[in-house]
C-alpha cells in the first residue's frame, strides 16, 4: 500500500512539474522604420521576467517565454522602446522608430556618469558647434580662445600650422611630466 501511495505521488508530482514548466517559443524579426533594414543586437525581453535574448545580424530573434507571458519588450539605443502584446502569437515582427533625444540637456561628468546641468553642484560651460563654425581660424582649437573661463590657449610658435598649448585651470598635474593637455573625445 505504501508503494502504491509513493508511486501515485511520484506521478502527480511529475505531472504537476510538467504543467508548470510549459513555455512558448516566439520568433520574429526587428526592422528599422526609417529604412526597413534589420537591426542587430536589439534586446528582446519578456515583460516582468529576466528571460530575454538579442537579435542576430539579420534582426531575427527566438525567445522561449513562459506560457503565461503577456508581452515582449524591445529596446535599442537610439530607438523608442516597443512593448508588443503576445496574444497567443508565435511570430512577432516589430518595426522600431528612432528616438530623438535632447542631448544638450545632459552633461557627462566623470566615468560616464550623466547628470542634468541644473543638478550639478558646480558651474558647467557649453560651447556649441554653431559658435565654432562662425569663426574663421586655421586650427579649430583656436576657436575656443576667449570663450571658456579658466582655459588658456596659446600658439607655440605663431605659424599657421603651429601647435597649440591648452591649459585648463592653471598648470596642475599629478604626473611628473607636468602634462595638463586635455583629451578630446569626438563622437
Amino acid at each position: 500500500m505504501n508503494r502504491l501511495k509513493l508511486l501515485l505521488s511520484l506521478f502527480v508530482f511529475t505531472g504537476f512539474t510538467a504543467l508548470m514548466a510549459q513555455t512558448v517559443t516566439i520568433k520574429g524579426t526587428v526592422t528599422s522604420g526609417d529604412d526597413g533594414l534589420p537591426i542587430p543586437s536589439v534586446a528582446v525581453t519578456v515583460k516582468g521576467t529576466t528571460v530575454g535574448t538579442l537579435t542576430d545580424v539579420d534582426g531575427k530573434y527566438t525567445v522561449t517565454a513562459p506560457a503565461d507571458a503577456q508581452s515582449l519588450v524591445f529596446q535599442f539605443v537610439g530607438m523608442k522602446t516597443v512593448t508588443e502584446a503576445i496574444g497567443g502569437r508565435t511570430t512577432i515582427n516589430v518595426t522600431m522608430v528612432t528616438d530623438m533625444l535632447g542631448l544638450d540637456e545632459v552633461v557627462v561628468t566623470a566615468l560616464g556618469i550623466s547628470r542634468e546641468k541644473k543638478a550639478l553642484g558646480y558651474s558647467v560651460q557649453d560651447l556649441g558647434g554653431e559658435n565654432l563654425e562662425q569663426q574663421k581660424v586655421s586650427n579649430i582649437v583656436n576657436a575656443f580662445q576667449g570663450k571658456l573661463s579658466g582655459v588658456q590657449i596659446s600658439n607655440t610658435d605663431g605659424g599657421v600650422a603651429s601647435g597649440v598649448r591648452i591649459l585648463i585651470r592653471g598648470v596642475n598635474s599629478l604626473s611628473a611630466s607636468g602634462n595638463t593637455q586635455p583629451l578630446f573625445v569626438v563622437d
